[in-house]
């Protein structure tokens, strides 16, 4: 397995776990905690805690194999994106079939659709 291989598999993985992350957040919904005064904050309710990780890492590492996906000649590092956001599209189907389930799936899936365009457009305007 070659460098790129590898960065293509670790970003499969890390937009799979946002996008399993945001399914949980869409499925739990989220809690206010009252703070003093006019202050608060915004959590997942107890036993969301391996969605939040999943969300937070997920992030973080994307977000550092993104630049590494997109700015390429080929076209099929960009697929593992889509296949991350494919996976949180099926994630968050799987749990509810409710409407803000489809909302979150249709933008799973628009996002998804987005990233080989995306590197298609950014490979002509910005050649390597």
């Amino acid at each position: 397995m070659g460098n790129r291989e590898l960065r293509a598999l670790i970003a499969v993985v890390s937009a799979s776990a946002l996008c399993w992350g945001v399914a949980g957040a869409v499925h739990l919904g989220f809690v206010h905690h009252r703070g003093s005064g006019r202050t608060g904050s915004w959590s997942l309710p107890a036993g969301g805690g391996w969605y939040e990780f999943a969300v937070v890492v997920g992030f973080i590492v994307t977000v550092y194999s993104v630049p590494g996906l997109l700015r390429r000649g080929e076209w099929w590092p960009a697929l593992s994106l889509s296949l991350g956001a494919a996976v949180g599209a099926v994630s968050v189907l799987a749990l509810g079939q409710g409407p803000r389930y489809w909302v979150a799936a249709l933008l799973m899936t628009l996002v998804g659709a987005a990233a080989p365009l995306v590197n298609r457009l950014w490979g002509r305007h910005h050649p390597m």
